[in-house]
């Protein structure tokens, strides 16, 4: 791709013949779909704080946001596969979490199909926010699929130009939850915005861990990432700096009483992770391809993990209430959990038993 114009770069006619099974996992793998635990748990945290404030559980606008979620994260990853395929190419040391799917830069589809893939989910997204209820919901996900299209698709290429890190805080867990939230109950509380707020702001910090990652294929092909606009100490320290001020800050918040406890718990019962991502960029294990996989595992890790606490903490403070939690909403939630903690299982021993750290 010419990094100035955003077209992709010019590659071979046909993708090498495949039998079919190939391709479909291929096409699979193109989507990334291992990612989309995230926006699981982004929506999780979206109803379970309406239900926290004491709210009904509305089956039919979960489903809604699931899809939508799930639909507009897909769209990202096939438009991100297409429009960074020079930045992937030189991206000499990828890990399992950065640095793209690989299916592009090893010559299995075409690019076409990716970019075909993105506009379809796209699509089917603008037909999602066309059935939600109310203005304020339709303008948060129309915000969330503009600034995820663009996050790498010209003309704003939101990525290339320092502000992808941001995007992304946004889209995932920042309108996320709140967009859950508003579709179960119409509106959100002053503690529904502190915790999009947190979880938004921890986000920003994981994202610049993974651009970092990527930073020497990046500025290669002149994406410029905060890593590289910030150079990798400076990074680090914002890396560290934030983690610590949103630890300090949550408990702060709490003796001023505008969140529960169990939401600042939450935050401080996670941040072991936190701690470990730090001590490991500040020794340059990401320098260190052996060692590069954990660190973006575990920074990654830490958000939907984050998620999973906090929502486990709303839900264990509207228990303690008269109105208690819908018996739907604990079915569905602990279904959703249920399969996160299998999944994650699965991911530690793929991402960090087998490999060493």
């Amino acid at each position: 791709m010419n990094s100035s114009t955003g077209f992709a770069a010019p590659v071979p006619a046909a993708a090498p013949a495949l039998p079919r099974a190939d391709r479909v996992r291929a096409f699979v793998r193109l989507g990334r779909p291992k990612f989309l635990v995230q926006s699981m748990m982004v929506v999780g945290l979206g109803v379970s704080m309406s239900v926290h404030d004491g709210h009904a559980f509305r089956p039919g606008w979960f489903v809604l946001t699931m899809l939508f979620a799930w639909c507009t994260h897909l769209m990202t990853h096939y438009c991100n596969e297409y429009f960074d395929l020079d930045a992937d190419r030189a991206n000499a040391s990828p890990t399992s979490w950065t640095g793209g799917s690989r299916v592009l830069v090893s010559g299995l589809l075409r690019p076409v199909v990716s970019l075909s893939t993105a506009f379809v989910l796209l699509f089917v997204s603008i037909v999602l926010i066309a059935v939600m209820p109310t203005t304020a919901t339709r303008l948060m996900a129309a915000a969330i699929v503009t600034l995820s299209w663009f996050y790498t698709a010209p003309p704003l290429r939101l990525n290339y130009h320092a502000l992808g890190e941001l995007a992304c805080a946004l889209v995932l867990y920042g309108l996320g939850p709140l967009l859950a939230c508003t579709l179960q109950s119409g509106s959100v509380t002053r503690a529904d915005l502190v915790y999009a707020g947190v979880v938004c702001a921890l986000q920003f910090l994981r994202m610049s861990v993974m651009n970092l990652a990527d930073i020497e294929g990046d500025r290669q092909t002149g994406k410029h990432t905060l890593a590289v606009n910030l150079g990798a100490p400076a990074l680090i320290r914002l890396f560290v700096g934030g983690q610590v001020v949103v630890l300090a800050g949550m408990p702060t918040l709490w003796a001023l009483d505008v969140v529960p406890p169990a939401g600042a718990v939450a935050v401080v019962v996670t941040s072991p992770v936190a701690v470990w991502v730090s001590h490991r960029l500040l020794t340059g294990a990401l320098r260190v391809p052996a060692k590069a996989n954990a660190v973006t595992f575990w920074a990654s890790m830490h958000m939907p993990l984050t998620a999973c606490a906090i929502t486990l903490g709303l839900l264990a403070g509207a228990m303690d209430t008269d109105r208690g939690v819908p018996g739907g909403w604990l079915a569905v939630y602990g279904v959703t959990l249920a399969s996160f903690l299998v999944w994650l299982t699965g991911a530690v021993r793929g991402n960090v038993l087998r490999r060493p750290a």
